[in-house]
């Protein structure tokens, strides 16, 4: 009984592990990590629609989720039409549907996920042939904010704004990803801090920007008021 009971305890570990998703590359929003996790370990579809301004970390999110879960389907909305979008659930059948940019998406491509979401029915009539089937999948979508999105796609979603950085997290995560491109770390620190300060930017794409122009301090600062300049039309 004590060996069944350790094997037992063994599965269950390992099966959570698998299903959990651990986030680590992403700095703070313990909630959203929180509310995403127990999104995926629900028995029943839970969609998740998370809101914010460019630069959160919205995408790290999906991109987390994408790789630690070989069932998911990873779709860029400006990209995604509703004749690929079906066809697409038709031959990969995934359990979690990542959509990044969902306002991006037209109102037409947004209904044809709203069948996903609300039934489960997956259906396309083509030259009088018609395919149908059912799929359960879990929809997790970003987008810069909702205005774009229609009201009853809207209404599926439970919806998670995305705070801002604070300037010690945007600091943290700055360090962090320019360290893994081999920039030293006072470099990095000082990128942060130009970019956070002079740019009056949000976005860690910026850092990465700077960051990979720049071979030492003093380029950073030239890189940085080039940036400020006003572009032409």
């Amino acid at each position: 009984m004590k060996l069944l009971k350790q094997i037992l305890d063994s599965v269950a570990s390992k099966t959570f592990s698998i299903r959990r998703c651990g986030f680590e590359n992403i700095v703070g929003n313990d909630d959203t990590k929180l509310i995403l996790n127990k999104a995926i370990l629900s028995r029943k579809p839970v969609h998740v629609l998370l809101v914010g301004k460019p630069g959160c970390a919205k995408t790290m999110f999906l991109t987390e989720i994408m790789h630690s879960f070989k069932s998911s389907m990873f779709l860029v909305g400006s990209n995604t039409t509703k004749a690929g979008l079906v066809n697409q659930l038709f031959e990969r059948r995934p359990k979690i549907v990542l959509i990044d940019e969902l306002e991006k998406m037209s109102n037409t491509d947004q209904t044809s996920l709203l069948h996903l979401m609300e039934t489960g029915i997956i259906s396309e009539t083509k030259i009088n042939k018609i395919r149908q089937t059912e799929l359960t999948s879990w929809v997790f979508a970003t987008a810069n904010n909702s205005e774009k999105i229609i009201e009853p796609l809207l209404s599926r979603f439970l919806v998670l704004e995305i705070p801002e950085y604070t300037f010690e997290q945007f600091t943290e995560i700055a360090v962090s990803r320019l360290t893994k491109e081999k920039v030293d770390k006072q470099v990095a620190s000082v990128i942060a801090e130009r970019v956070w300060n002079e740019l009056d930017s949000r976005d860690i794409r910026d850092v990465i920007k700077v960051g990979r122009l720049a071979s030492n301090i003093q380029e950073v600062s030239s890189i940085v008021r080039m940036m400020k300049r006003p572009q032409m039309s």
